[in-house]
């Protein structure tokens, strides 16, 4: 194979990566962009991050589990009402404050069955990614979207065995 064939291979494999959700790395310099389009270079270029919301609001765990689910359900309790009033530039710092409360809830939680231990395990991640798309929701400034994540989270809240 020459040079141009195996630059145009290459440089497709990038292509069909970052539209697939890949991650690559894009060529270093203009004179590794290959012609996707004849008598037109291009440079292939690496999807960007997710914009992250900067770590400025720390979650305290408490002590207990009881005292656990009272900071759960303040958090949640504001995340509705911010929801419902439509200010969702909120809606990250109350997500992650949940999901880090209810990560800590196995290791506060010891004399829970080993069923509900691993039951707890699932729904601790699938907090996680509630947290995520509530994220993701807020930031569109999507307040149906947000409220049916809303609505899911809840669900799996209640879900979980409460200890004291």
């Amino acid at each position: 194979m020459n040079t141009m064939t195996i630059r145009h291979i290459a440089a497709s494999l990038i292509v069909i990566g970052a539209l697939a959700g890949c991650t690559s790395k894009a060529p270093d310099t203009a004179s590794d962009a290959v012609p996707l389009v004849a008598g037109k270079p291009t440079v292939a270029t690496a999807p960007q991050a997710p914009e992250a919301h900067p770590v400025d609001v720390s979650t305290t765990i408490p002590d207990t589990a009881d005292a656990i689910w009272k900071a759960i359900d303040q958090q949640s309790a504001e995340l509705k009402t911010g929801i419902q009033s439509g200010d969702l530039t909120d809606v990250h710092h109350k997500a992650f404050a949940i999901r880090d409360l209810v990560a800590a809830l196995p290791e506060h939680s010891p004399k829970l069955p080993a069923d509900e231990q691993t039951k707890l395990q699932g729904e601790v991640k699938f907090v996680a990614t509630l947290a995520d798309r509530l994220d993701a929701t807020g930031d569109a400034n999507d307040k149906a979207g947000t409220q049916d994540n809303y609505d899911k989270l809840v669900a799996v809240l209640n879900g979980i065995t409460r200890t004291k």
